[in-house]
């Protein structure tokens, strides 16, 4: 399914975490600065935080 579309899908139901989490592969991640990679932690962690406060329980696998 189209990023879009998936979207729009979202904004008619419900939103997961999986919905607004970018998601490397190893290569991509290693092509990071230190910067960048404290930055997707900032953003993942804000992002975990709001999605959790809707009150959806979550299952993390790390």
């Amino acid at each position: 399914m189209a990023a879009a579309a998936k979207l729009r899908l979202s904004a008619q139901g419900t939103v997961t975490f999986e919905d607004v989490a970018v998601n490397f592969t190893w290569e991509e991640w290693n092509l990071l600065s230190e910067a960048q990679r404290c930055l997707y932690r900032d953003v993942t962690l804000e992002n975990l935080a709001l999605i959790s406060s809707l009150g959806k329980l979550l299952t993390l696998t790390l």
